[in-house]
């Protein structure tokens, strides 16, 4: 039996019987190789594995399949839709419990807090590395501190109080 004809392509009894798995260790794996570089024999070696008659499954599997297709699009659609509107309710509710306006007034309310670089002249600010020097002369006295306080039980007892 010859496997491959005068072209280098296989036979149609080489075909056969590698369908039948007559060919030895050999033959097969010289057909294995032709087979992955030959486009014209992989074409006719499936033309001939799909000759055979296909089964047909006892019922039909259609409805079977587009019920499952069914049920993972609305699972994705009402899936991102449920997240959708929680988002929608929460900004909702920040919103009409003047959430958001007490961020945004808060944070207009850290400008104020924070010291402006604009207001401090350099020459006030202590270079970096350099000691700070304790001058006595700008250490506010005591009743002037207990004048500021707010909290009178936390102070030291003072003149006013």
């Amino acid at each position: 039996m010859e496997l491959f004809d005068q072209n280098g392509c296989l036979t149609e009894e080489g075909l056969h019987a590698v369908i039948g798995g007559q060919l030895d260790e050999l033959g097969r794996l010289e057909a294995a190789e032709h087979l992955s570089y030959c486009d014209k024999c992989m074409d006719r070696y499936t033309a001939l594995l799909t000759a055979d008659v296909l089964e047909e499954p006892p019922r039909s599997a259609r409805g079977a399949v587009m019920g499952t297709i069914w049920v993972r699009l609305m699972q994705n659609t009402w899936g991102r839709a449920a997240v959708a509107a929680v988002a929608a309710v929460l900004a909702l509710t920040l919103w009409r419990s003047g959430t958001v306006t007490q961020i945004l007034e808060g944070t207009r309310d850290l400008k104020t807090w924070m010291p402006s670089t604009s207001q401090t002249q350099p020459d006030q600010l202590p270079m970096l590395g350099q000691p700070v020097q304790d001058d006595q002369r700008t250490l506010p006295s005591r009743n002037s501190w207990a004048s500021r306080c707010r909290i009178k039980s936390l102070c030291p007892p003072c003149p006013r109080s």
